[in-house]
């Protein structure tokens, strides 16, 4: 085995390598130390878990549309769909500390004053978990390109998939991270997460595909230019929803809605919060103005880079400050659950990219292609 194989094998297998050290580090920093873990391990956990259901989205809709940026990209999608069943496997350990995470599994009577009992409930959720995966590694499994179908039947899974995703992905936003503080609501907050995952995965995708594929021709940059036009949609949207929340919540001024808000703007948390403006919006949103940028690979993929580090600082900037009141705070857990469940997780996504038959991707994805060509 020479070459890119060979390549990418060491790149798994040093990936690997790292997330099992990783996770080694944190069990003995825990042990040694005493301090919480499960905050670090969670949002490290989201992020990835993000991309494999922003992956997910985008799949089913270029099932929908068609589209030659989904044939550039198919290949790091399709492997991040094949990531669902280790994604949730690397959920167990946040089952042993679930009442770390969320005080309404400490305090129930709080909840039955606050009248959510029925809803925030230890049962109910594991229940309300337990059918978002099996939602979710149903889809995945029909959204594969290793089961051919007509393309009108993906037409008909996307679709209906597409709705499933959508209420899910926003309930389980509420319940993994609305919940942690329970007294507050935003109406717009699964969305935000939805687009905010849709973005990492594009990210991934754009990655992904200049690092695939090296070639420079017109059909290339074409490819490319379409997925950086995505990518400033998205941007745009994440913020413009963004925005919304806090300036509902600002004009509102209710201490149940403003209590998620007051760690994250009168601490040193709002040096993170400047950093996601400007490396999630404001840089992005320039670089990706220009047509040139956005036709040149190594440019969009530094771009997604930035954004796709943006996202991961996003899932701390959503987590931790709940769990870190005082002020902006990096712990040694913070890197050993991101070396851990990132290396890991990295590991099995690129051994996912190898294992996949040459040229399923580009097939199936023509041919969708022209089935949404044949009805536009």
């Amino acid at each position: 085995m020479t070459g890119p194989a060979a390549a990418s094998a060491r790149w798994a297998g040093t990936c690997l390598l790292a997330g099992g050290v990783g996770a080694l580090l944190l069990v003995v920093h825990a042990a040694w130390s005493g301090q919480p873990w499960v905050a670090s391990y969670l949002f490290t956990w989201l992020f990835v878990l993000g991309i494999c259901l922003g992956s997910m989205a985008l799949v089913i809709v270029h099932d929908l549309t068609g589209g030659g940026w989904g044939q550039a990209g198919r290949p790091v999608l399709q492997a991040a769909l094949r990531m669902l069943p280790a994604t949730a496997l690397l959920a167990i350990p946040l089952l042993f500390r679930l009442p770390d995470l969320f005080s309404w599994m400490r305090a129930a009577g709080a909840t039955r004053e606050q009248g959510v009992a029925w809803y925030l409930n230890v049962p109910f959720f594991c229940v309300r978990a337990a059918v978002y995966f099996a939602i979710w590694l149903w889809l995945a499994r029909l959204l594969r390109d290793d089961r051919p179908a007509p393309a009108a039947r993906r037409q008909l899974v996307a679709s209906s998939g597409f709705v499933l995703y959508a209420a899910t992905a926003t309930f389980a936003a509420v319940d993994w991270m609305m919940s942690l503080t329970p007294r507050w609501h935003s109406t717009e907050f699964g969305l935000l997460i939805g687009v905010g995952q849709v973005m990492s995965a594009l990210c991934a995708a754009i990655i992904g595909a200049a690092m695939l594929d090296r070639r420079l021709d017109e059909d290339r940059r074409r490819h490319f230019h379409d997925l950086g036009k995505l990518l400033l949609a998205l941007v745009l949207l994440w913020a413009y929803l963004t925005l919304m929340q806090f300036l509902i919540i600002w004009i509102e001024d209710l201490p149940d809605d403003i209590r998620w808000y007051l760690p994250r703007m009168q601490t040193s948390w709002s040096g993170l919060g400047l950093f996601l403006v400007v490396g999630q919006f404001a840089l992005p949103f320039v670089v990706l103005l220009s047509r040139d940028a956005k036709r040149r690979p190594p440019v969009l993929g530094a771009v997604a880079w930035l954004v796709l580090f943006a996202c991961l600082a996003d899932s701390f900037w959503l987590i931790v400050p709940t769990f870190r009141p005082g002020g902006f705070e990096i712990l040694w857990s913070d890197l050993f659950a991101l070396l851990a469940v990132g290396g890991l997780w990295l590991g099995l996504l690129i051994r996912a990219i190898r294992a996949q038959p040459a040229g399923a991707s580009s097939a199936q994805a023509g041919a969708i292609g022209e089935h949404a060509q044949q009805h536009a």
